[in-house]
C-alpha cells in the first residue's frame, strides 16, 4: 500500500470538513422545515454558525501551513550559512576553533527538533532533516562536540534522544 502524502491528508482533511459543513447545513435545514419549533431565522443562524466554525477550520490550517512554511526557510537560511564550514570541518581545512560552528549547528538542529515536538514542522521534513544530523554526527569533530554537549539535554530539548550519536 503506498503512503499517503501529506498534501492528500490536508485535501482530505478539508474535504472531510466540506462535507460535514454540507451535511449539518442540511440537516438543520430539514430540520427547520419539519420542526415547527425551529423557525427559518434561527436556522439560518445555526448554519451561519457552521459556517464560521468551518471557515475558522479552513483559516487554522493555512496559517498552520504559513508557520510551517516560515520556520522551513528560516531554518534553511541558517543552514546554509553553516554549510560551507561544516564542509570544512568535514574535510580538516577549516581555519580557526570548529567549536563555535558546530554548537551553532547543534543549536539549529535543536530548535528544528523542538518545532518539530510542537507539531509546526511537517514528519517528512524532520525526517530529511534528521537523515542529514546524523550523517553530520559522522565527522568525527562534530560527534566529539556533540558527545561533550549531550551531556546537556536541557539545552538541547532533547534531540540527542531523537537523534543518535552513533548509526
Amino acid at each position: 500500500m503506498p503512503a499517503i502524502k501529506v498534501h492528500d491528508l490536508r485535501r482530505q482533511r478539508t474535504t472531510f470538513a466540506t462535507v460535514l459543513f454540507l451535511v449539518v447545513s442540511m440537516a438543520i435545514l430539514w430540520w427547520a422545515q419539519f420542526d415547527g419549533d425551529l423557525n427559518g431565522t434561527v436556522a439560518l443562524g445555526m448554519i451561519g454558525a457552521c459556517a464560521t466554525v468551518y471557515i475558522g477550520m479552513l483559516n487554522y490550517w493555512l496559517q498552520r501551513d504559513k508557520v510551517m512554511q516560515d520556520l522551513f526557510t528560516a531554518f534553511n537560511v541558517r543552514y546554509d550559512r553553516l554549510n560551507g564550514d561544516l564542509l570544512a570541518i568535514a574535510k580538516g581545512t577549516f581555519e580557526g576553533d570548529p567549536d563555535r560552528i558546530i554548537i551553532d549547528y547543534l543549536n539549529l538542529c535543536a530548535e528544528e527538533y523542538f518545532w518539530y515536538t510542537r507539531g509546526r514542522i511537517d514528519g517528512a521534513i524532520w525526517k530529511a532533516w534528521r537523515n542529514g544530523m546524523e550523517n553530520w554526527l559522522q565527522v568525527p569533530a562534530i560527534r566529539e562536540v556533540a558527545r561533550r554537549e549531550s551531556g546537556l539535554r536541557d539545552s538541547y530539548y532533547g534531540l540527542f534522544e531523537a537523534v543518535p550519536l552513533e548509526r
